[in-house]
């Protein structure tokens, strides 16, 4: 699985370099290459998550198997979503199968559950539920021990990831020629909740007593010499700091967004 994802990744680059290449106007000149910097990092951090060594090491370590839910869903959809990749990667296609497949998407009787699930997907709320949902459903012991004993099971879950990952990122980052649709206060409110309910799972995490997650326990021999328990302690360590850190980030950019133009404003009168 994880070498056609690889193959799938490296397609969709080359596909996004020659999108890119026919984008037009000062505007995608200005930002073709911070945003493509973003894109092509967001494909790397993805691509580290699926391939190994971390994927083999989230098998058999609690912390390798947070890090890598990090890249799936903190990482690399806010860089994808920055680099705009939506008509770079429509572009290479023939203008008479654009035309197509836009009036199949658009008018066709076929495609209306496509659309009716797009309206309700793409409402903010709605997005910020699954987002939030996901990640706590799926560490939830039950949940988690079946996914470790099921491959097909453990690969769509880091699918539905990524997916609710892009989702939840692209309700608040604009993404040509897609605009964020949050002001700035509702912004700032949908990334602190997204953080506060991080951090609560984290805290959960690491107050635990013993082992909550079957798999690890029976990992024998022990990699690195850490005890189930220090393991999973360490695992929740890098959901409470590392994996909170894009959020934190987004948050004090949401602040700025909030406070430059009171201060702009400020220093105009006083001028």
């Amino acid at each position: 699985m994880s070498a056609l994802a690889l193959t799938g990744i490296v397609v969709v680059a080359v596909l996004y370099h020659l999108g890119t290449r026919r984008l037009e106007g000062g505007r995608a000149r200005r930002e073709r290459p911070w945003r493509a910097q973003s894109f092509y990092a967001g494909l790397v951090a993805l691509a580290l998550a699926i391939a190994p060594p971390l994927d083999d090491l989230a098998s058999t370590l609690f912390w390798a198997h947070m890090v890598q839910h990090t890249l799936l869903l903190m990482v690399a959809p806010p860089l994808i979503v920055l680099g705009a990749p939506w008509l770079a990667l429509w572009r290479p296609l023939s203008l008479g199968s654009r035309r197509r497949l836009s009036r199949w998407l658009l008018q066709s009787r076929g495609a209306s559950p496509l659309r009716a699930a797009a309206r309700v997907l793409t409402v903010p709320t709605v997005s910020w539920v699954l987002f939030v949902g996901a990640i706590w459903l799926s560490h939830l012991p039950s949940v988690f021990d079946y996914a470790a004993g099921n491959g097909a099971f453990h690969e769509g879950e880091h699918l539905v990831f990524f997916a609710l990952g892009l989702l939840f990122w692209s309700r608040t980052l604009d993404s040509p020629p897609f605009h964020a649709r949050l002001t700035h206060w509702r912004r700032l409110a949908f990334f602190a909740a997204a953080a506060a309910a991080e951090t609560v799972l984290a805290l959960v995490v690491l107050a635990a007593h013993g082992p909550l997650y079957v798999p690890y326990e029976r990992v024998v021999p022990r990699p690195e010499h850490l005890t189930v328990l220090a393991d999973q302690q360490l695992g929740g360590a890098i959901m409470l700091e590392p994996a909170s850190i894009p959020l934190l980030l987004a948050i004090l950019w949401s602040i700025g967004r909030l406070v430059t133009p009171r201060l702009r404003r400020a220093r105009e009168s006083a001028a």
